[in-house]
């Protein structure tokens, strides 16, 4: 998980694989400030802020116009790429995200699709990957320094 932290109050928590993709698009839209979320820990604040909101304006115009995807399940969001990522550890074994098939639990003989988790009941729902970003692009717009940094489990 990352840790979003604004004018030093914890703002949000977003899956790894969620920045990854903004970092991929932002890679590909030459958005150097964006793409700083590739190597964590990140800071930012003055002019170096503004170019970041400026590039998530484009991140997210990207994501929409190409459709991107990632998936939710109750409050789990998720953005995997070409491979699997790794959401969870649960007590019926180890959560996955595909970009393609969504959850999957794996851990028993047979890797299950749709899997319902811990928290209240809920369904895997392909989301546009513009609502997976909102938490970043909302801490982005409200912040005087924005801190980004992956939490030690």
């Amino acid at each position: 998980m990352v840790v979003l932290v604004v004018d030093g109050e914890q703002a949000g928590l977003l899956h790894r694989s969620v920045l990854d993709r903004v970092v991929e698009i932002a890679d590909r839209l030459d958005c150097r400030s964006a793409a700083a979320f590739g190597a964590l820990p990140a800071s930012f604040s003055g002019a170096d802020l503004r170019r970041l909101r400026r590039d998530m304006d484009q991140v997210v115009a990207f994501a929409d116009a190409a459709l991107r995807t990632g998936w939710t399940l109750g409050d789990l969001a998720v953005a995997p790429g070409d491979r699997p990522v790794r959401v969870a550890e649960t007590s019926g074994g180890t959560l996955w995200a595909d970009s393609v098939r969504g959850f999957e639990l794996r851990g028993s003989a047979d890797p299950r699709k749709g899997v319902t988790y811990a928290q209240p009941p809920a369904t895997a729902q392909r989301t546009a990957l513009s609502d997976l970003t909102a938490p970043l692009v909302e801490a982005v717009a409200r912040a005087r320094v924005l801190e980004v940094f992956e939490r030690v489990s």
